[in-house]
C-alpha cells in the first residue's frame, strides 16, 4: 500500500515464533489485550470488546484502517479505497439490508440490531433514513479515531464498559465497527462516503470480493481454480473459514488454501 504510511498493529495475545518483532524500525507492532483493555475484562475471547477497544491503541494516528485476520490484499490499493479527499471515510455496507427479517439471526446480526436500537434512540439525524443500514461486510473499515473515542468515552461510557465486560461474544453486545460507521454517516458531522460492495464473489473484475469456505472440498477447490482464472485479483479477498473440525476434508481444504496463497506470494516476488 505504498500511499500509507505508520505502523501495522496486530492486535493478539498469541504471538508465533516465527514472527520476529524484535526489530525496533519495523513498522509491525504486536500490542497485547493488556494494553487497551482493563484489567478486570481479561482474558478476553470476545472480538466485540476487542474492537470497542482499539482506539486505545498506544501512538494510533487519527485516520486508521482496521483488518480482520481473514483479510487479503490482492493487488495495489489507494488511501482513495478507504478515504475520499485523504480524511473522509468510504463505508463500505453489502447488499443485504439489516432490516430484512429473512437473514437467520446469528451473533452478529444480532449485534447490529442491538446497534440499531441505540441509534434509533440518538436525536434524529437528517443525513440518512435509518431503513437504509446496510449489513457490515467483511472489509476494511476505515476509522477516526476522535468518532471511536466520542463514541466509547463520551456518549456510550456504560454500553461500552459492559460490553468489555463480556469474555465472549454476549447476545446483548453491540457491533462495535458497524455502530462507529453508521454512527458517522448518521451522526457526526464529518465527511463520510458510502459504497457497496456484493456478499460473495461472483464476477471477474470486481475490487471487492467476500468468500465462506464451507464444509466442501469441490466447491472450496472450484472458488480457488476460478481466482486463478481471473484476469487479475480482486483489491479486496475476505476468505472466512466456516469448516468444521470433524469435517473429513477439513485438512484438505486448508492445504489447497495454502497453496494457493503460495502461489500468489511467488507470482508477487517474480513481479518485482
Amino acid at each position: 500500500m505504498p500511499s500509507f504510511h505508520g505502523h501495522i498493529y496486530v492486535v493478539t495475545d498469541q504471538i508465533p515464533n516465527w514472527l520476529n518483532i524484535s526489530k525496533s524500525q519495523s513498522q509491525l507492532r504486536v500490542i497485547s489485550t493488556k494494553d487497551i483493555i482493563d484489567h478486570r475484562y481479561l482474558p478476553t475471547f470476545n472480538s466485540h470488546a476487542i474492537e470497542a477497544n482499539l482506539h486505545k491503541i498506544p501512538h494510533l494516528k487519527e485516520f486508521y484502517l482496521y483488518f480482520n485476520d481473514d483479510y487479503i490484499l490482492g493487488r495495489a490499493v489507494s488511501i482513495k479505497d478507504f478515504f475520499v479527499d485523504r480524511r473522509c471515510p468510504v463505508i463500505y455496507g453489502d447488499d443485504r439490508l439489516t432490516s430484512n427479517t429473512n437473514i437467520a439471526l446469528n451473533i452478529h446480526k444480532k449485534a447490529m440490531l442491538n446497534t440499531n436500537f441505540l441509534l434509533d434512540n440518538l436525536v434524529p439525524s437528517t443525513n440518512l433514513n435509518a431503513s437504509d443500514r446496510h449489513f457490515l461486510p467483511h472489509a476494511p473499515h476505515p476509522i477516526r479515531k476522535s468518532i471511536a473515542k466520542e463514541v466509547w468515552l463520551s456518549k456510550f461510557t456504560n454500553i461500552h464498559r459492559a460490553q468489555s465486560s463480556h469474555r465472549f461474544r454476549d447476545m446483548n453486545d453491540v457491533h462495535p465497527i458497524y455502530f462507529i460507521s453508521r454512527y458517522l454517516i448518521e451522526q457526526s458531522n464529518v465527511c463520510v462516503e458510502q459504497r457497496r460492495m456484493k456478499s460473495a464473489c461472483r464476477f471477474d473484475g470486481e475490487d471487492f470480493c467476500n468468500q465462506v469456505l464451507k464444509n466442501n472440498f469441490t466447491e472450496a477447490k472450484q472458488f480457488f481454480d476460478e481466482l486463478r482464472r481471473r484476469s487479475q485479483m480482486p483489491k479486496f479477498l475476505s476468505i472466512n473459514d466456516r469448516t468444521s473440525a470433524n469435517y473429513t476434508n477439513q485438512g484438505r481444504i486448508h492445504k489447497e488454501f495454502q497453496r494457493f496463497l503460495k502461489e500468489r506470494l511467488l507470482k508477487k516476488i517474480n513481479e518485482i
